[in-house]
């Protein structure tokens, strides 16, 4: 089936909003154990959630690639990852976000603009 391109464009955030999820749950699941073994983060429900936030992003991703070029959706895609992971991380988990991580973020966000033009 042939999708619109704005659609693929959607699908890619959603892939990305997707693996930021995944990267935020894993992070979770080592903080509620108190003694994280490799027993206990699989079978953690936070793991758990992160490994189905990983299989939807790729589905995503995989729908993405039918209508747009993989030299512009993968640098887009993983710029969106790098800088929405760095923001939330310092929103939900306290970790501090430095004036270089906010310049990064901007650099970042500056290339996909310039990719997704290209």
């Amino acid at each position: 089936m042939t999708y619109s391109i704005w659609y693929a464009w959607a699908l890619l955030g959603l892939s990305a909003a997707g693996t930021c999820a995944g990267n935020l749950l894993l992070k979770q699941a080592n903080l509620t154990l108190s003694n994280p073994g490799m027993l206990a983060i699989v079978t953690s429900p936070w793991f758990i959630g992160a490994i189905a936030c990983y299989v939807f992003d790729l589905i995503l991703f995989t729908q993405s690639l039918q209508q747009l070029p993989v030299s512009s959706a993968v640098p887009v895609v993983s710029g969106i990852r790098i800088a929405a992971t760095t923001i939330l991380a310092d929103i939900f988990f306290g970790e501090h976000l430095t004036s270089n991580q906010l310049f990064a973020c901007s650099l970042i966000a500056a290339g996909i603009i310039i990719m997704s033009r290209a």
